[in-house]
């Protein structure tokens, strides 16, 4: 039988054989994400200096360097998995041992003393499992601490992330997403004059995390209102199971509205689309007019893309204030009560409100439950 001192300082090599061990794979998980970390930034930093290229189409570029992102970002299953259970193994045992030691030397009755003699215990069960929470969170990038150097890559298409910590233009990014509105003529409403219209926001790359304000008007009056907030959720691939980063050719239902005939809602129908996002104090103003196709309305290719300095606001916990606003955008102040970013998307028809004697306060708003499509 092994002395009990003895067994004792076996058992506190034991321990500081894992804990060296347990350093070690600490050393080469750190080798391992430093690497990573500097690859990860490279790409980024690429990301943002082509967003200030906006003269030049560069969709394609911007979607492969976000897929090369995913790449670097997300390690490997069998190796992380393998790794974890090495650590939880070795401080498992590091925590047995350390209880076991204690426990040999305990001698009743209990007294306040013996607090104090097991607080280094406690001390390093706590510093042990932060170790391990640690090592995991590094392993998989789930730190907090480094959330905001090291994004997810979903948050490369979050319009306000990328305006909240990364100094770049809205304006450039957002020209990259190729934004346009098509408005598509449904049938009849009952085999009456009155058409159904709805309106979808087509973009190139699905940049999303924004506020927007969309008001379709002509000379005469607002034949539409939309406001919400645009946030895709993307699945990963059914087959492949692999993450969807960013997709390409999305369309984002914001809601329809009733025109009288097909000839009357072609009379000049112009657009004003407003995007706020979490970094900015100015909003990034569309001004589109439409060509007609076949059943169709699409915004023209050249829309005129400005920032209204004349419209002044911050987002405080998931609110839009507008300090300042701007008159000639069509019932903009009248519904901006209603600004708040929740997820929903929200549209006013103000025929259907005129039809069903609803014009007056509150207005006549509806909830848009169609889904992102890709076509």
């Amino acid at each position: 039988m092994i002395k009990t001192s003895l067994y004792t300082f076996i058992l506190l090599s034991i321990t500081g054989g894992l804990l060296t061990l347990l350093s070690s794979v600490g050393i080469f998980i750190s080798i391992t994400m430093q690497r990573r970390l500097e690859r990860l930034q490279e790409i980024l930093e690429e990301f943002i200096n082509l967003s200030y290229r906006s003269d030049a189409n560069l969709t394609t570029q911007i979607y492969n360097l976000i897929e090369k992102y995913q790449l670097h970002y997300i390690y490997p299953k069998q190796p992380q998995g393998l790794i974890l259970r090495y650590i939880d193994l070795n401080v498992f045992f590091i925590l047995l041992l350390w209880s076991v030691s204690f426990i040999m030397y305990y001698e009743p009755p209990f007294s306040f003393h013996l607090l104090l003699q097991i607080s280094p215990l406690i001390i390093g069960i706590h510093a042990t499992l932060f170790f391990r929470r640690l090592l995991r969170n590094t392993i998989s990038l789930e730190n907090p601490l480094l959330s905001t150097i090291v994004p997810s890559p979903p948050k490369l298409r979050s319009i306000s992330f990328l305006s909240h910590f990364v100094n770049l233009s809205v304006k450039s990014v957002l020209k990259q997403a190729r934004l346009s509105l098509i408005l598509t003529f449904c049938s009849a409403v009952n085999n009456s004059d009155v058409r159904n219209v709805s309106v979808d926001l087509k973009e190139e790359l699905s940049f999303d995390d924004f506020f927007y304000y969309l008001a379709l008007h002509d000379d005469a009056s607002c034949c539409f209102a939309g406001f919400g907030e645009v946030i895709c959720r993307f699945p990963s691939d059914p087959i492949t199971d692999k993450p969807v980063p960013i997709c390409r050719n999305i369309n984002i239902p914001l809601g329809c509205f009733t025109v009288n005939t097909l000839s009357d809602s072609c009379t000049d129908l112009q657009a004003k689309f407003l995007i706020f996002t979490r970094g900015e104090k100015h909003p990034v103003q569309y001004n589109c007019c439409f060509m007609k196709g076949r059943g169709f309305l699409a915004s023209r290719a050249d829309p005129v893309v400005t920032v209204n300095r004349h419209i002044v606001y911050n987002i405080k916990k998931d609110k839009l204030n507008v300090l300042s606003s701007d008159p000639n955008i069509p019932r903009f102040q009248e519904l901006l009560p209603h600004f708040k970013l929740n997820g929903n998307r929200y549209y006013f028809d103000p025929l259907s409100a005129i039809r069903e004697q609803s014009e007056n306060s509150p207005p006549h708003i509806q909830i848009c439950r169609k889904g992102v499509f890709i076509d």
